[in-house]
């Protein structure tokens, strides 16, 4: 008799939720259809929350989306296209459209994005408008894990018209020069400069494109070639002195020293002092070394070690600080990045390093863009009549942030320490060109070489720039005094004192 009793009053539970659920969705729809989407919001959740309709978990999703809530609204749509395509989920393909839109108007995180696509989903249920976002990041789930065959089977799915075949084809770029297969790659970043001309929004990408060709040149040993190309990076560009540093090893392998010189003369300028290209130090004192211009190696040696051992020193101790706190860490280069630059002057040039990469940049997008929900929501919590839905939403955006903060940090750290074994290797290599000069020494006659002078009238001509052989050069010797419209230019004018 009990069970029976309670089998009844289940079922009139279950009827009258439903009943309210059903009510709730009714209303939800007619206050969507009047555009007071806020109040729709409120009514599909409550349905929601009572019977894990289907439709009420939709309605939620795009009433949110309606009120600009992007964020808040992937949380829903993200749960619908975690399930795949199946009979009872009849909203796949608008969820998984609904995200790709969303993510065009503000990164959704690609710790999030791939977690959507652990379902098995066929190509076939990916829905036109979303393939270019479905395969896209297929292809960068599988290149994160070095699966190449499979990221450049979903990067070649990537429709034409959609907003991620540019970045598709720059990956198949990637992918091929990462296989040596040259001829490939060059023609798909050539592709992409050709997608991407005259649109402004797309110039980093343009600058990345006319890097990566310009490193397959130097691979290939086109030298001249890929200064061509380092060439083309706007003064104005962050990729800029990327060029200048990397073209300096073109004109080392061309023998073309003063050229070398004269780059890595405007890396050290003023200009630059937080920058970290600590291997220009070494490059420096190979090409004076291989000029037998002994006296200058050892001065160059001699500033590498005072630019960087306090850079040692406090790298070293942020990464035993900041070890097991990823939260921290991350925190540490953000307050660098805004006010707080005065911890840890050694390593403001790794802090600064860091801020450069899309690790950071992307976290930073995430935590900026939760703050604005999160600020919309607390305008806009007296619309929501379910004060439950205003707490769920303010929860998940805080785990948000969270979530891309640790996710960040323990990435960057990781990348920090790089940093710091980089440094580690090249003062070793320090000492080997201290003994390779010494034998150089022994080995020269020294009543041949003469006195190296301190280099301060030094003059510079050219730059990277392809020079005209009828031009008429002017000669400028430079007297410690640095003009910011000729950083790039300088050439040295110092020959070889070898035998």
């Amino acid at each position: 008799m009990k069970r029976i009793l309670t089998l009844l009053l289940l079922a009139f539970l279950s009827t009258h939720f439903g009943y309210q659920a059903s009510a709730s969705e009714a209303a939800a729809a007619k206050k969507y259809r009047q555009k007071k989407y806020a109040e729709a919001a409120s009514l599909y959740f409550k349905a929601y929350s009572r019977s894990k309709s289907r439709k009420a978990e939709y309605g939620l999703a795009i009433s949110l989306m309606k009120l600009n809530l992007n964020y808040s609204a992937s949380k829903y749509f993200s749960v619908i296209a975690r399930r795949g395509r199946k009979a009872s989920n009849p909203n796949f393909r608008k969820a998984l459209e609904a995200l790709g839109t969303i993510n065009n108007k503000i990164r959704l995180g690609q710790s999030q994005i791939i977690q959507l696509f652990r379902t098995k989903v066929n190509a076939s249920d990916v829905p036109g408008r979303a393939r270019g976002f479905y395969f896209y990041y297929k292809g960068i789930e599988s290149f994160s894990k070095k699966r190449m065959d499979t990221a450049l089977r979903h990067f070649k799915k990537v429709p034409s018209g959609s907003e991620y075949y540019t970045k598709a084809v720059f990956h198949i770029g990637v992918i091929s020069t990462l296989s040596s297969n040259h001829k490939k790659a060059i023609s798909s970043f050539e592709k992409v400069l050709s997608l991407t001309r005259n649109k402004s929004r797309y110039s980093e990408m343009r600058e990345l494109a006319y890097i990566n060709i310009a490193r397959i040149n130097f691979e290939i040993k086109r030298f001249t070639s890929a200064i061509e190309y380092y060439g083309r990076i706007p003064r104005s560009s962050d990729h800029w002195l990327d060029a200048i540093w990397e073209s300096s090893w073109g004109f080392f392998y061309m023998q073309k020293h003063n050229n070398t010189l004269g780059n890595i003369h405007t890396l050290h300028s003023p200009f630059f002092i937080n920058r970290f290209y600590p291997e220009s130090y070494i490059l420096q004192a190979i090409t004076f070394l291989r000029l037998c211009r002994y006296q200058q190696v050892n001065a160059s040696m001699k500033r590498f070690k005072s630019r960087y051992k306090p850079v040692f020193k406090d790298i070293k101790s942020i990464l035993k600080r900041y070890k097991s706190n990823p939260k921290g860490f991350y925190r540490l280069i953000y307050d660098y990045n805004n006010t707080e630059k005065t911890r840890y002057p050694g390593a403001a040039e790794i802090l600064k390093k860091l801020t450069y990469l899309d690790i950071f940049r992307d976290a930073r997008d995430t935590i900026r863009f939760s703050d604005r929900e999160l600020s919309t929501l607390q305008r806009t919590q007296s619309k929501f009549r379910s004060s439950k839905l205003y707490s769920s939403l303010r929860n998940f955006l805080k785990r948000k942030k969270v979530a891309a903060v640790n996710d960040a940090g323990r990435r960057l750290y990781k990348q920090g320490t790089t940093f710091y074994s980089q440094l580690l290797e090249l003062s070793n290599q320090t000492k080997l060109i201290v003994a390779e000069m010494q034998l150089g020494k022994l080995q020269k006659l020294r009543s041949t070489i003469s006195k190296s002078k301190n280099g301060s009238n030094v003059r510079f001509i050219g730059g990277m720039q392809k020079l005209d052989i009828g031009q008429s050069l002017e000669f400028w010797p430079f007297n410690n005094e640095y003009w910011e419209d000729e950083l790039g230019y300088y050439v040295f004018n110092v020959d070889s004192q070898c035998k």
